[in-house]
């Protein structure tokens, strides 16, 4: 869901786009069309001349690429699709490598362009209007995220701002504004603010502060290149007490301090002893604020990264981070955080967490393992996913553990997914297609349980309704893992009641279609289809990225973050399967052959004109 919301009577259309313009909260970028024509263009300028056309993997990336782009070309509405149909023909013949270097680069200025923006924008408006599921705009929105780039990130997105044009009242939009706001605010005035807003994002002088922790200087301010060190038990008293010592950023920190509140704290946690704080200031000089704090840290990070190679220790991001356009406070952080490390009494909801895994894992594998220890494959394999999942993790958030780049961790699972097929004694391509087959049939189950339950989620933008209650109580429930549980069968004996309940058209037309995919088999198998397709170039992708990793090939952030949630799934999938294997004993083909018969056995039931809700009956009966 998106963080919108509606305060103003506006059309279902305009509120449909709200919802979805935004970036969900902790959402990774989408991977789009413009995306996959840049990972192409990089990909030319790194490959030597003599192995574009000759190198049998270099083919074999190109022809993936090529595959991803013609997929990808799919997914972009009418508008946008006529202004770069001519740039796409130009990439299809790619044996001429300079033309691809050429082709690519101006792809990437069109799509950012602000007439492929309005483009896509209008892309957009036109489907809501129309009327369809959130899954087919989410698509298009996606669109409009790639184009506008890291302006698309963070609580102050332009994608928000321009949701917020939407479906915003008057006097709310006015208040945000300079001044009273020109002409009635109709839809197409709404439209145009919107539109207006994505395309021209703030642009000026540039400057981030932010803090870090276990961080103490040689002396009080340390100078390199367009950063400045400073050691905040020294400059924050000297800037907001006394007149000890003079520093260029005394006076800009003293204006932050009106409107960043931060710095109190960090004044305050400065003089505390046993802290040991630095104040980092970037200049990034012209450009936009998006994404300004992101590539602060990324330079401060370097640095500080060359010190601990020589033996020094790494330091902590604090959190508190404030961006400056032109000398004015734009963007800053709620507050700070001094202590990465807490006690055990802190987070007994980890530790007990613990325990209960502890306990569920004695009851399954004492018995084997009382025989005999694990394979070293599969101890090398499990070390190695530990490590990986250190990119978010209760030990990264609570313990101060090390935290593990997303390239690392993809390194990580690709060394692991080796050693399950070789202890599973199964071809790695093998082992692929069914973790593929698996994660497939998870999302389109995933993808129905959250469209049977759309009119009934959300509820605190709606006020309470004790129907509304009673019937995702009926339809839902929750295991004690807190994993909720959809009843198919029992949203669709409700389907009357819950057509009566008030809801957004877009959650109307969401519950409709997970209606249509539960009880019509066609609809059903499109729905296969839709996720095998969308598994297959995550797959590929996902080998992409690995390659990259491995052969320091260009590998954009975007790229590399939109393959993480299937790398880790898949990685959790290979791990229960060899678990499986180590506890009963079963050979690893047999259970790759299981992975294969789910699938099959879904398709031969969909074939037979059989639905969800008959296969539901039918077992109901048998029991």
């Amino acid at each position: 869901m998106a963080r919108v919301r509606p305060t103003a009577t506006v059309s279902d259309w305009l509120l449909s786009v709200a919802e979805v313009l935004p970036l969900p909260h902790r959402a990774v970028p989408p991977y789009t069309l413009g995306e996959a024509v840049a990972e192409l263009g990089d990909y030319a300028q790194v490959v030597d001349a003599s192995e574009w056309n000759r190198d049998r993997p270099t083919r074999k990336n190109r022809r993936s690429l090529q595959i991803e782009i013609q997929a990808q070309s799919g997914a972009i509405g009418g508008r946008l699709g006529a202004l770069v149909a001519h740039l796409l023909d130009d990439l299809r013949d790619d044996a001429n490598q300079e033309a691809v270097v050429t082709a690519t680069t101006k792809f990437g200025e069109v799509w950012h362009s602000d007439i492929a923006v309005t483009d896509a924008f209008g892309d957009l408006s036109a489907a809501a209007k129309m009327g369809t599921t959130s899954a087919a705009l989410r698509r298009l929105a996606a669109i409009v995220t790639s184009q506008v780039g890291p302006s698309a990130r963070g609580p102050f997105s332009v994608l928000t701002y321009a949701a917020d044009a939407l479906v915003n009242t008057e006097d709310q939009l006015a208040s945000e504004s300079v001044g009273p706001l020109p002409g009635p605010l109709t839809e197409e005035r709404r439209f145009e603010m919107a539109r207006e807003i994505l395309v021209a994002p703030p642009v000026g002088q540039v400057v981030v502060w932010t803090v870090y922790s276990r961080a103490l200087l040689w002396g009080m301010r340390e100078v390199i290149g367009p950063m400045t060190f400073l050691r905040a038990d020294w400059a924050l008293p000297n800037a907001f007490e006394h007149k000890w010592h003079d520093f260029p950023e005394r006076e800009e920190l003293r204006e932050l301090r009106e409107n960043v509140h931060w710095l109190d704290d960090l004044h305050s946690e400065a003089l505390e002893q046993g802290n040991r704080l630095t104040l980092v200031r970037v200049d990034l000089g012209e450009r936009q604020v998006a994404g300004a704090a992101d590539e602060a840290r990324r330079r401060i990070e370097a640095i500080v990264s060359i010190a601990v190679e020589a033996g020094g220790v790494s330091w902590q991001n604090a959190g508190a981070t404030a961006v400056l356009l032109d000398g004015k406070a734009r963007i800053s952080s709620g507050g700070i955080t001094v202590r990465q490390t807490r006690t055990a009494d802190d987070d007994s909801y980890g530790i007990g967490g613990t325990g209960k895994i502890l306990s569920t894992v004695a009851d399954e594998f004492a018995d084997v393992l009382a025989k005999g220890p694990m394979p070293e494959q599969l101890v090398e394999a499990l070390t190695s996913l530990r490590e990986a999942r250190m990119t978010d993790h209760r030990d990264v958030s609570f313990y101060g553990a090390r935290r593990v780049t997303p390239r690392v961790a993809t390194a990580l699972e690709d060394h692991a997914m080796e050693l399950f097929a070789s202890a599973l004694k199964v071809p790695a391509s093998e082992l692929a297609t069914a973790l593929q087959r698996r994660e497939a049939l998870r999302q389109a189950d995933g993808r129905i349980a959250a469209q049977l339950m759309a009119p009934l989620d959300e509820v605190w933008s709606r006020g309470p309704n004790a129907g509304r209650d009673q019937l995702e109580r009926k339809i839902s429930s929750y295991s004690r893992d807190g994993i909720r549980l959809v009843s198919v069968a029992k949203a669709v004996a409700l389907q009357d009641e819950i057509r009566a309940l008030p809801m957004s058209e877009l959650k109307r037309a969401d519950f409709e279609d997970a209606l249509a995919i539960c009880t019509l088999p066609d609809r059903e198998r499109q729905l296969l289809d839709e996720t095998w397709r969308e598994t297959g170039l995550l797959r590929a992708r996902h080998r992409r990225v690995r390659n990259a990793v491995n052969h320091g090939l260009p590998l954009n952030e975007v790229t590399l973050n939109s393959i993480r949630n299937y790398a880790e799934s898949t990685s959790k999938i290979a791990l229960d399967i060899a678990l499986t294997w180590f506890k009963n004993g079963e050979s690893g083909a047999a259970l790759i052959q299981r992975e294969e018969k789910a699938w099959t056995e879904r398709i031969d039931r969909i074939s037979s004109g059989l639905s969800c809700v008959d296969e539901d009956a039918r077992n109901n009966e048998e029991s």
